[in-house]
Protein backbone atom coordinates (compact mmCIF):
# COMPACT_ATOMS: atom_id res chain seq x y z
CA UNK A 1 0.00 0.00 0.00
CA UNK A 2 3.04 2.44 0.63
CA UNK A 3 3.77 3.10 -2.73
CA UNK A 4 0.36 2.44 -4.52
CA UNK A 5 -0.58 6.00 -3.54
CA UNK A 6 -3.50 4.63 -2.42
CA UNK A 7 -2.06 4.34 1.37
CA UNK A 8 -4.48 7.53 2.53
CA UNK A 9 -7.71 5.96 1.73
CA UNK A 10 -6.49 3.57 4.56
CA UNK A 11 -6.56 7.02 7.24
CA UNK A 12 -11.03 7.10 6.65
CA UNK A 13 -11.25 3.24 6.17
CA UNK A 14 -10.02 0.26 7.68
CA UNK A 15 -11.22 -1.60 4.38
CA UNK A 16 -12.25 -0.59 0.73
CA UNK A 17 -13.94 -2.42 -1.64
CA UNK A 18 -14.55 -1.53 -5.49
CA UNK A 19 -17.36 -3.13 -6.26
CA UNK A 20 -18.51 -2.13 -9.99
CA UNK A 21 -17.02 0.14 -12.66
CA UNK A 22 -19.79 3.03 -13.54
CA UNK A 23 -17.96 4.75 -16.45
CA UNK A 24 -14.51 5.46 -18.31
CA UNK A 25 -13.59 8.09 -19.46
CA UNK A 26 -9.43 9.34 -20.51
CA UNK A 27 -9.63 11.21 -17.28
CA UNK A 28 -10.48 8.49 -15.10
CA UNK A 29 -12.79 5.92 -13.96
CA UNK A 30 -16.33 6.34 -11.88
CA UNK A 31 -16.52 3.70 -9.31
CA UNK A 32 -19.05 2.23 -7.05
CA UNK A 33 -17.59 1.41 -3.43
CA UNK A 34 -18.24 0.27 -0.06
CA UNK A 35 -16.11 1.56 2.75
CA UNK A 36 -15.71 0.21 6.41
CA UNK A 37 -15.08 3.88 8.09
CA UNK A 38 -13.23 4.26 10.65
CA UNK A 39 -14.48 6.43 13.73
CA UNK A 40 -14.85 10.00 13.43
CA UNK A 41 -14.53 9.74 9.12
CA UNK A 42 -17.26 9.65 7.03
CA UNK A 43 -17.23 8.97 2.86
CA UNK A 44 -16.43 13.14 2.41
CA UNK A 45 -12.70 12.47 3.86
CA UNK A 46 -12.32 10.15 0.78
CA UNK A 47 -11.68 13.44 -1.18
CA UNK A 48 -8.60 13.44 1.09
CA UNK A 49 -6.86 11.37 -1.18
CA UNK A 50 -4.95 12.53 -4.05
CA UNK A 51 -6.97 10.03 -7.01
CA UNK A 52 -10.47 9.67 -5.30
CA UNK A 53 -13.10 12.29 -5.30
CA UNK A 54 -16.05 11.72 -3.32
CA UNK A 55 -19.53 11.80 -5.18
CA UNK A 56 -22.20 10.35 -3.54
CA UNK A 57 -23.83 7.87 -1.39
CA UNK A 58 -26.21 5.53 -2.02
CA UNK A 59 -29.55 4.97 0.21
CA UNK A 60 -28.99 1.38 1.78
CA UNK A 61 -30.12 -0.74 4.01
CA UNK A 62 -27.04 -0.92 5.72
CA UNK A 63 -24.13 0.26 7.96
CA UNK A 64 -22.15 0.99 4.97
CA UNK A 65 -23.98 1.88 2.05
CA UNK A 66 -22.50 2.24 -1.71
CA UNK A 67 -20.61 5.24 -2.61
CA UNK A 68 -19.88 6.59 -5.94
CA UNK A 69 -16.50 8.12 -6.51
CA UNK A 70 -14.41 9.50 -9.27
CA UNK A 71 -10.60 7.58 -9.14
CA UNK A 72 -8.06 9.06 -11.19
CA UNK A 73 -5.07 7.04 -10.14
CA UNK A 74 -2.42 6.71 -13.25
CA UNK A 75 -3.40 2.32 -12.83
CA UNK A 76 -6.97 3.24 -13.23
CA UNK A 77 -6.00 5.77 -16.17
CA UNK A 78 -4.04 2.97 -18.28
CA UNK A 79 -5.94 0.55 -17.78
CA UNK A 80 -8.58 2.05 -19.95
CA UNK A 81 -5.59 1.75 -23.24
CA UNK A 82 -5.47 -2.17 -22.43
CA UNK A 83 -8.50 -3.21 -24.73
CA UNK A 84 -7.83 -7.03 -24.30
CA UNK A 85 -8.30 -7.20 -20.27
CA UNK A 86 -10.66 -6.29 -17.89
CA UNK A 87 -10.14 -5.59 -13.99
CA UNK A 88 -12.95 -7.79 -11.96
CA UNK A 89 -14.19 -6.00 -9.30
CA UNK A 90 -14.48 -6.70 -6.55
CA UNK A 91 -11.71 -5.66 -5.37
CA UNK A 92 -9.94 -4.39 -2.17
CA UNK A 93 -7.82 -2.25 -0.40
CA UNK A 94 -6.80 -3.01 3.12
CA UNK A 95 -3.91 -2.95 5.62
CA UNK A 96 -3.00 -6.35 4.12
CA UNK A 97 -2.22 -4.49 0.74
CA UNK A 98 -4.24 -4.31 -2.49
CA UNK A 99 -5.90 -7.38 -4.44
CA UNK A 100 -6.82 -7.16 -7.68
CA UNK A 101 -8.45 -9.75 -10.58
CA UNK A 102 -7.56 -9.20 -14.00
CA UNK A 103 -9.38 -11.44 -17.26
CA UNK A 104 -7.68 -10.87 -20.70
CA UNK A 105 -5.32 -12.44 -22.76
CA UNK A 106 -1.78 -13.25 -21.69
CA UNK A 107 -0.04 -10.53 -23.96
CA UNK A 108 -2.37 -8.00 -22.54
CA UNK A 109 -1.87 -9.19 -18.88
CA UNK A 110 1.61 -9.12 -19.62
CA UNK A 111 1.80 -5.70 -21.10
CA UNK A 112 -0.87 -4.33 -17.99
CA UNK A 113 1.58 -6.17 -15.20
CA UNK A 114 4.17 -4.44 -16.97
CA UNK A 115 2.89 -0.94 -16.04
CA UNK A 116 1.89 -1.78 -12.91
CA UNK A 117 5.32 -2.67 -12.27
CA UNK A 118 6.34 0.48 -12.71
CA UNK A 119 3.59 2.25 -10.67
CA UNK A 120 3.11 0.25 -7.98
CA UNK A 121 5.29 -2.91 -8.05
CA UNK A 122 2.93 -6.17 -6.88
CA UNK A 123 4.37 -8.01 -4.16
CA UNK A 124 2.70 -11.52 -5.70
CA UNK A 125 1.10 -12.03 -9.00
CA UNK A 126 -0.94 -15.37 -9.33
CA UNK A 127 -1.54 -16.61 -13.14
CA UNK A 128 -4.68 -18.83 -14.15
CA UNK A 129 -3.91 -19.88 -17.61
CA UNK A 130 -7.75 -20.52 -18.70
CA UNK A 131 -7.58 -22.21 -22.16
CA UNK A 132 -10.27 -22.59 -24.52
CA UNK A 133 -12.37 -25.72 -23.98
CA UNK A 134 -11.17 -25.97 -20.73
CA UNK A 135 -13.44 -27.53 -18.00
CA UNK A 136 -13.01 -26.12 -14.53
CA UNK A 137 -15.50 -25.84 -11.84
CA UNK A 138 -15.94 -21.91 -12.55
CA UNK A 139 -17.27 -23.59 -15.94
CA UNK A 140 -19.94 -25.96 -13.47
CA UNK A 141 -21.21 -23.09 -11.26
CA UNK A 142 -24.11 -20.93 -12.24
CA UNK A 143 -23.41 -17.08 -12.78
CA UNK A 144 -24.57 -16.06 -9.36
CA UNK A 145 -22.96 -19.23 -8.07
CA UNK A 146 -19.30 -18.24 -8.95
CA UNK A 147 -19.80 -14.45 -8.26
CA UNK A 148 -21.14 -15.61 -4.33
CA UNK A 149 -17.76 -18.00 -4.54
CA UNK A 150 -15.23 -15.49 -5.48
CA UNK A 151 -16.39 -12.94 -3.21
CA UNK A 152 -16.11 -15.55 -0.21
CA UNK A 153 -12.69 -16.27 -1.17
CA UNK A 154 -11.78 -12.61 -1.51
CA UNK A 155 -13.40 -11.07 1.62
CA UNK A 156 -11.70 -13.71 3.40
CA UNK A 157 -15.11 -16.11 4.31
CA UNK A 158 -12.88 -19.70 4.36
CA UNK A 159 -9.84 -17.94 6.27
CA UNK A 160 -8.98 -18.70 9.87
CA UNK A 161 -10.31 -16.73 11.51
CA UNK A 162 -12.61 -15.51 9.10
CA UNK A 163 -12.35 -12.10 7.35
CA UNK A 164 -16.06 -11.88 6.78
CA UNK A 165 -19.38 -13.28 8.43
CA UNK A 166 -22.19 -14.35 6.54
CA UNK A 167 -23.85 -11.68 7.60
CA UNK A 168 -21.47 -9.07 6.27
CA UNK A 169 -21.70 -11.17 2.94
CA UNK A 170 -25.22 -10.49 2.52
CA UNK A 171 -25.33 -7.34 3.34
CA UNK A 172 -22.33 -6.31 1.21
CA UNK A 173 -23.61 -8.82 -1.54
CA UNK A 174 -27.57 -7.14 -0.93
CA UNK A 175 -28.81 -10.65 -1.03
CA UNK A 176 -30.43 -12.70 1.72
CA UNK A 177 -28.43 -14.76 3.97
CA UNK A 178 -30.28 -17.82 3.53
CA UNK A 179 -30.02 -17.09 -0.63
CA UNK A 180 -26.43 -16.73 0.15
CA UNK A 181 -26.03 -19.70 1.91
CA UNK A 182 -27.73 -22.24 -0.46
CA UNK A 183 -25.57 -20.55 -3.47
CA UNK A 184 -22.33 -21.17 -1.58
CA UNK A 185 -23.54 -24.72 -0.25
CA UNK A 186 -24.57 -25.57 -3.93
CA UNK A 187 -21.18 -24.41 -5.22
CA UNK A 188 -19.18 -26.35 -2.32
CA UNK A 189 -20.98 -29.40 -3.40
CA UNK A 190 -20.01 -29.26 -6.64
CA UNK A 191 -16.70 -28.35 -6.55
CA UNK A 192 -16.15 -31.05 -4.14
CA UNK A 193 -17.69 -33.75 -6.43
CA UNK A 194 -15.69 -32.32 -9.53
CA UNK A 195 -12.79 -32.64 -7.09
CA UNK A 196 -13.27 -36.13 -6.26
CA UNK A 197 -13.96 -36.71 -10.22
CA UNK A 198 -10.42 -35.47 -10.83
CA UNK A 199 -8.95 -37.85 -9.20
Amino acid sequence: MASSGFNDLLIPCSRLEIVAHLSVSESGVRQLMRCEFRDGFGPEDLSNSEFLTFETALHGDNESPPIVVFNTHPLAIASIDFPDIAVLPPYTFSEDGISISLRGVPKGISSFLSLANDIMPPDNVKVINEEEGEIGPHKLLGDRQWEVVQAAVQWGYYDEPKGVSMRQMSERLDMARSTLGEHLNNAEATIMRWLVNQE
